[in-house]
């Protein structure tokens, strides 16, 4: 509880804390495990989704090896200290999956899935900084295991077979959809992506890079994709929501702005882009 005051700040009187997740919350839900793979027949390399000894399906990783390699060093920069005090220890691992939607997507283990869609769209590491930071953010808050719990009484959850384990999964938000997954890439409740936006957003500020960007990247999805698009984690009209709502709190939290010499691009960023190529975006 608190009081607000007339400058918009709140002065907290009282702060009631939710329960800690317990270990299991950072389970994939039915005990399923993801693994890097080589696929026999096609000398691809994949990550399987298995539930013991069942192959549910496999997702196809992006060829280039310095696209995968910036994306996780990238990735692993980004982790905040928090990390490290879960009720389970969480091994991070960030993949670049071929799928042209404009979408990341976080599984409760800590296992990072980034679409080539996501890296084509995204125009600068802080922009990219912010989506990863934000999945991060997922992980660690431990969103799938609250939400499921928040929903529990109301949700029947159906479980289908996914894909047929001798194919690729052509669409990553429709195959974590079957097996019950779907918050991961479509979002979820909003309290819990504006947790997630401005958790990603103070991540960013704290390792220096400018947070307008994140701002910018709402605004550019709707610009240059509109409704057309994955839209990131949501539909259109909340992307112009959840854009204002970060300029409101940057503007609150740091109102002589503060930023000119923080991080927008580097040169890694630029040689990735340039290393991937064109890259189909949906």
């Amino acid at each position: 509880m608190g009081v607000r005051g007339v400058d918009g700040n709140i002065a907290l009187e009282h702060i009631e804390l939710g329960a800690r997740p317990p270990a299991s919350a950072y389970r994939i839900p039915g005990d399923r495990k993801i693994t890097r793979a080589h696929d026999p027949q096609t000398s691809i390399d994949v990550l399987e989704i298995r539930k013991g000894d069942k192959l549910e399906g496999r997702l196809k990783l992006f060829d280039v090896k310095e696209v995968q390699e910036y994306v996780r060093i990238l990735g692993l920069k980004l982790l905040p200290p928090a990390a490290d005090v879960t009720a389970r220890a969480l091994e991070f691992r960030f993949y670049v999956v071929e799928d042209p939607s404009i979408n990341a997507a976080a599984l409760p283990d800590g296992t990072v899935l980034v679409n080539t869609g996501l890296l084509g769209a995204v125009e600068n590491e802080s922009e990219l900084a912010f989506v990863l930071s934000h999945e991060i953010a997922h992980v660690l808050q431990a969103h799938h295991w609250r939400e499921a719990n928040d929903t529990r009484a109301s949700r029947v959850a159906i479980i289908v077979a996914a894909a047929a384990s001798t194919y690729f999964v052509p669409d990553v938000g429709w195959f974590f959809g079957q097996l019950g997954l779907e918050a991961v890439v479509n979002g979820y409740s909003r309290r819990l992506e504006n947790q997630a936006d401005r958790l990603g957003l103070q991540n960013i500020i704290d390792l220096g890079y400018d947070p307008r960007s994140a701002v910018q990247f709402f605004h550019t999805m709707v610009e240059k994709y509109g409704r057309s698009s994955s839209a990131i984690w949501s539909n259109h009209d909340s992307n112009l929501m959840r854009g204002s709502f970060l300029t409101v709190q940057l503007a609150r939290q740091y109102p002589k702005g503060q930023f000119d010499h923080a991080i927008f691009d580097t040169d890694t960023f630029k040689n990735m882009k340039e290393v991937m190529g064109p890259v189909k975006i949906m």
